[in-house]
């Protein structure tokens, strides 16, 4: 029979343990912010080179996504403007920022007259995704800072 030695906890290397975790949590966060932070500035940019008119919103299309409890309804408005050549433009908002407006809503847009099909409310209505973008990122870049700190941490006590 064999002596038996002591067991030796085994440690998990930080590189592959907590360490690849909290830069994981950490990457995801910063991209999340930058995300929204591109989108701010996409809207930015449009509202500083853009035309700004009045639109009719002449429809609300639905749109189903999920299925059962996780079921949720999209409402995007079409909304009917003239552009600066003269020409009706009928676009469906490809976003949900105009949700709460209803068929016959007159709303303020803002447009590119070279794409007019490159438009967006000139304040939207509803910006809930894109506050909720911010915070998550905000939170997984934290808690990503939190594991790397806590693992740093541990491996300078053992």
């Amino acid at each position: 029979m064999l002596p038996l030695r002591p067991v030796r906890k085994k440690t998990c290397d930080p590189l592959f343990g907590g360490h690849a975790m909290g830069i994981i949590f950490l990457c995801v966060g910063l991209l999340m912010i930058g995300l929204n932070c591109y989108n701010q500035s996409q809207h930015q940019q449009l509202l500083n080179t853009g035309i700004k008119t009045e639109a009719t919103v002449v429809r609300i299309i639905e749109h189903d996504s999920g299925s059962g409890r996780k079921r949720h309804t999209y409402y995007y408005p079409v909304i009917r403007f003239t552009d600066t050549a003269g020409k009706v433009q009928l676009i469906e908002m490809t976003t949900d920022a105009g949700a709460g407006v209803k068929a016959g809503d007159t709303v303020r847009i803002v447009y590119m007259p070279e794409h007019p099909q490159k438009m967006d409310l000139e304040e939207p209505l509803h910006t809930s995704g894109t506050l909720i973008l911010a915070i998550a990122g905000g939170i997984c870049a934290l808690a990503g800072l939190g594991i790397i700190g806590a693992n740093i941490h541990q491996s300078r006590k053992a």
